[in-house]
Order: C-alpha cells, then sequence, then structure tokens
C-alpha cells in the first residue's frame, strides 16, 4: 500500500511536471509569437515613419524654394518720401604723403580713420604712379570715418552723413619751446598742385551729379566742422575757384563793401557776430564775449573766407563778409541778425 501510493505520488507529479513544461512551452512560443508580430510592427512603423519624415523635408524644402521665390519676385512701387545718407562734403588734408596716407586711412590701428576719396600729390615722391588718379577708398554708400568729433547746421556725428575727400597736402605745424607768453602754432601750407585741383574737381562734380541736393554752404572743410581741432584743408585751398565752378558757396564783393561802410560807422556787437556765425552752421555759444571758441571759429571761418588775415579776431572785414554770405544764403534771419541789442 506504502509503495503504491508512493509510486502513485511519484505519477501524479510526473504528470503535473509535464503538463506544466508543455504550458510553458506553449507560453514561450506565444510570447515568441508575439514578440515577432511586434517587431513587424515596430518596423512597419519606422518605415512609414522614414517615409513620412523625408516626405515632409521635401516639401519644406519646395515651401522654402517657393517661399524665396515669391520673396525674390518683389514689385516696384516707388516713394517720394526718402532722401539720401549723404547732405555734406567735407575736404581734408592729410599732412602726410600718399604712402602714409594709404596707411593710415586704409589699415587697422587703435584709432582707425578712413575717408571716401584720397586724392593724390603729382610732386609726392611715394606716389607710385605716372598718372594722378583719385582713389576710392570707400563706397560712398557706406560710412567712412573721417569727421571725428563733428558738428554743421545742427548736426552732429557727420560721418552719418557726409563724404569724405583727403588731398595729400604735406601741411606741417611747429610749437614753440617758450615757456612764457607762449605763441600759437607756426604751420607751413604747401600750395595744392593744379593736376591735383583738375582731378579733385571732376570728382566733386561727380559726386553732385549723384548727389544734387547737397547745398552750395555744405561743401565744408574739416576746420570747419571741427574748429577747435583741426586746420584743414588750410589757407592755401582755392575755395573761391570751386565757387566759380559751381561748387560751393562764396560771398559776393558788392555786398561785402556794403556791410564793409556799413559796419565802419556802426560796428556789430560780437554777440551778433556770434549768432550770424551759428546761423551760417558753425557750432558757438552767443556768450558775447570774445571767448575761446569764437576764436577758434573765427579762424575757421577765416580759413575759408578769408585766408589773408587768420587771426582769430572779430575783424571788420571778417564780419562783412560773414553778413554778406548770410544775406545770400540765409536771407530770412538777415533783419534779426542785424538788429542791436535784441
Amino acid at each position: 500500500m506504502t509503495v503504491f501510493t508512493a509510486f502513485q505520488r511519484s505519477s501524479r507529479v510526473q504528470g503535473l511536471r509535464a503538463k506544466a513544461s508543455s504550458a510553458q512551452d506553449s507560453l514561450a512560443k506565444d510570447s515568441l509569437a508575439q514578440i515577432s508580430q511586434a517587431k513587424g510592427f515596430t518596423s512597419a512603423i519606422l518605415r512609414h515613419s522614414a517615409r513620412y519624415s523625408i516626405l515632409m523635408l521635401g516639401l519644406l524644402s519646395i515651401s522654402a524654394c517657393s517661399t524665396m521665390n515669391n520673396i525674390g519676385k518683389t514689385n516696384t512701387l516707388p516713394s517720394v518720401n526718402y532722401n539720401s545718407r549723404v547732405s555734406i562734403i567735407v575736404i581734408h588734408h592729410t599732412s602726410a604723403n600718399f604712402k602714409d596716407s594709404v596707411d593710415i586711412l586704409t589699415k587697422k590701428s587703435s584709432r582707425p580713420v578712413s575717408s571716401h576719396y584720397l586724392v593724390p600729390d603729382p610732386s609726392d615722391k611715394s606716389y607710385p604712379h605716372k598718372k594722378l588718379k583719385v582713389f576710392e577708398l570707400v563706397p560712398e554708400s557706406e560710412r567712412a570715418w573721417h569727421a571725428g568729433r563733428s558738428y554743421w547746421a545742427g548736426k552732429s556725428g557727420l560721418n552719418d552723413q557726409s563724404i569724405g575727400i583727403e588731398v595729400v597736402n604735406q601741411t606741417y605745424c611747429k610749437t614753440s619751446s617758450v615757456t612764457h607768453n607762449k605763441p600759437p602754432r607756426l604751420c607751413f601750407y604747401p600750395d595744392f598742385a593744379e593736376s591735383q585741383m583738375e582731378i579733385l574737381i571732376k570728382l566733386l562734380d561727380g559726386i553732385l551729379e549723384r548727389h544734387p541736393h547737397i547745398k552750395p554752404t555744405n561743401i565744408i572743410g574739416h576746420s570747419d566742422i571741427a574748429p577747435s581741432r583741426k586746420i584743414d584743408p588750410g589757407p592755401r585751398f582755392p575755395w573761391e575757384r570751386l565757387y566759380q565752378l559751381g561748387i560751393g558757396a562764396w560771398f559776393d564783393n558788392d555786398t561785402v563793401v556794403k556791410y564793409w561802410e556799413e559796419f565802419t560807422i556802426k560796428p556789430m556787437p560780437i554777440i551778433n557776430i556770434q549768432r550770424a556765425l551759428g546761423t551760417y552752421g558753425y557750432k558757438i555759444e552767443p556768450t558775447g564775449i570774445v571767448d575761446a571758441q569764437t576764436r577758434n571759429v573765427l579762424r575757421a571761418f577765416q580759413l575759408h573766407f578769408r585766408p589773408l588775415n587768420v587771426n582769430g579776431e572779430p575783424t571788420l572785414e571778417s564780419t562783412a563778409i560773414l553778413f554778406a554770405l548770410i544775406e545770400k544764403y540765409h536771407p530770412n534771419q538777415l533783419n534779426k541778425l542785424l538788429k542791436i541789442g535784441g
């Protein structure tokens, strides 16, 4: 009995184990089948996803090209409400020879400067060409760094709205070693060569053709826009000759004589002179005294309009020239500026 029962139990255990093993095999087969199905489904998804991504990239590429093509095909509808960047021409001299000027105006430095044009001097030994020609350093549409701290006719920072022309002219100045009653600098100004002026005039004519709205009074020197710092292009620059060719501003002699006689009898107060200088374009405060700023501005004015007598003083001749210019170019301001005690 005991033996049979043990055998019986053993048979049952073996049967249960066989069933369990069969169930495990069936479960394993089902799991493998499910995994296989899942892999197939995943592969299908990945294949469809890749195809979708490629399709979307193609559509985006087509869309971008279409958009760019649409942007490129613009229609012109001109507006009258605009103006040119350029409203002023500033003429400089280099105080250096051609080679050094090129280095200064075109190469990197701790204090970078540039100009739109450089006009060589035919007598300059550093100039390497036989024929004299103008060099463009910066396009007119771009902003050259030539004016520095500057002001003219209500506008500051004139690099933004001007064309700068550097003319090679090796002016130089000496400072006295005297410690007491120190005199001002002694400067030497070479003449400008005829051939140099000829190509400069052609350059200016071309600029004025491209920018016809530039006023005569806005064709000026560096000393005009920075009278406390600059002396260029100096007293030998031929402003009157340029005016006779239709470039820039100049006074009428008969009008100067009229004011010269009038101011001989009734001198113009310094505050009126200061206001007139400000009206013409210079930066000056009407203080009523002949202070440092007034002398600097008068010197700049004389360098431009009275080069035979550059002393920074409100002379009768300079005052008569100033009011002749006001009558010619700012006639609406004349009566107010002539009023004494107003």
